[in-house]
C-alpha cells in the first residue's frame, strides 16, 4: 500500500513538473516576444503553445494592450505629422507675402514716385496676409505647448462665450452682422480656458470674413455629460464639398490667399487637444460647425 502511494505521489510530482515545466517555456517564449516587439517596429502580437485557459487568457490581454498601445503611437504620429506640416505650410505663406511687401518698400525707396495708392495698398494687404498667418502660427504652438499641460478648471462657459462676443461687439456691428445668441445660462466646463478663447475667437473670426447679413451662436447640453457649442452663418455664396472646408488651402473666395480650411483646421487641432470633436456642416447658403465636449474630463 505504502509503495503504492509513492507511485501515485511520484507520477503526480513528475506530472506537475512537466506542466510547470511546459508553463516556464512558454512563458519564456512569450517573453521573447514581447522583448522583440519592444525593440522592433512591428504589428506583431505574442503567441503561445499552450492551450491552458490563463494563458490563453495572458496572450490576449497582452495583445489587446499590444493592438491599443500601437494604435496610440499611429495616433500620435499622425498628429505630429500634420502639426509638423503645417508648421511647414505656415511658414511658407508667411515668407510669401512678406517677401512681396519687402520688395514693394525697397522699390520705393529706390523710387518715391512710386509710392502711388495702389502700391501702397498693396504693401498694406500683404502685410495684413503675414499678420494673419502669424496669428495662426501662433495658434498652431499654442497646439503643440498645450498637448500634454493643459491648465485645466471649471468654467461657466455661457458667461465665457457672452464676453467673448461683447468684445467683437464693434467688429461685428462694423459688418453689419446680427449675432443672434441661443446660450443656455450657467453651463459649466471643465477646460483650458485660452484653448477654448481661441477656439472661439477663430470662428467669430470666420464671421468677420464670410458672413452675411447674420450670424448663430448656441450653447446647450448634448446630454448630462456633454455640451454642444455651434457656430452658423449665412453667406454670400453657397458652400460645397464638407471635406474640402477643413483642408488647409482651401477658400471661398478665388481672389483671397487667407484659407478657410486654415482656420478650420487649427480649429480641430485646438478642439482635440481639449478632447473635444468637431464637425462642419453646410445647409444651403448656411455653414455650421458643431463643437462637442465633455463637461468633464474622462476617468483614467
Amino acid at each position: 500500500m505504502t509503495t503504492l502511494i509513492i507511485i501515485v505521489l511520484f507520477i503526480f510530482v513528475f506530472i506537475l513538473s512537466s506542466v510547470l515545466g511546459l508553463i516556464l517555456v512558454d512563458l519564456r517564449h512569450i517573453t521573447t516576444d514581447l522583448v522583440y516587439i519592444n525593440t522592433h517596429t512591428t504589428n506583431a502580437g505574442v503567441t503561445s503553445n499552450l492551450h491552458f485557459g490563463i494563458i490563453q487568457h495572458l496572450t490576449v490581454a497582452m495583445n489587446q494592450l499590444l493592438q491599443k498601445t500601437h494604435h496610440l503611437q499611429q495616433t500620435e504620429y499622425q498628429r505630429e505629422h500634420h502639426l509638423e506640416q503645417m508648421l511647414l505650410n505656415l511658414t511658407h505663406d508667411i515668407k510669401t507675402p512678406l517677401t512681396v511687401a519687402t520688395g514693394y518698400v525697397q522699390l520705393i525707396q529706390k523710387r518715391p514716385s512710386t509710392a502711388t495708392p495702389t502700391i501702397l495698398q498693396r504693401v498694406l494687404d500683404n502685410l495684413s496676409s503675414v499678420n494673419y498667418y502669424l496669428r495662426y502660427l501662433m495658434d498652431f504652438n499654442l497646439v503643440r505647448t498645450k498637448a500634454n499641460h493643459l491648465n485645466l478648471e471649471s468654467v461657466n462657459v455661457s458667461h465665457f462665450l457672452e464676453r467673448e462676443l461683447f468684445n467683437f461687439f464693434d467688429d461685428l456691428n462694423a459688418k453689419q452682422i446680427t449675432v443672434i445668441p441661443k446660450i443656455v445660462p450657467d453651463l459649466y466646463l471643465t477646460t483650458d480656458q485660452l484653448l477654448l478663447q481661441r477656439i472661439i475667437q477663430n470662428l467669430v473670426g470666420n464671421w468677420l470674413k464670410y458672413a452675411a447679413a447674420s450670424a448663430t451662436i448656441s450653447l446647450d447640453k448634448a446630454d448630462e455629460q456633454h455640451l454642444r457649442l455651434a457656430f452658423s452663418n449665412h453667406t454670400a455664396e453657397g458652400l460645397t464639398g464638407d471635406d474640402t472646408l477643413t483642408e488647409q488651402f482651401h477658400t471661398t473666395n478665388i481672389h483671397s490667399s487667407q484659407s478657410l480650411g486654415l482656420g478650420l483646421s487649427i480649429v480641430r487641432s485646438l478642439v482635440t487637444t481639449l478632447g473635444g470633436k468637431m464637425a462642419v456642416k453646410m445647409e444651403k447658403k448656411t455653414f455650421i460647425v458643431e463643437l462637442i465636449f465633455r463637461t468633464l474630463p474622462p476617468v483614467d
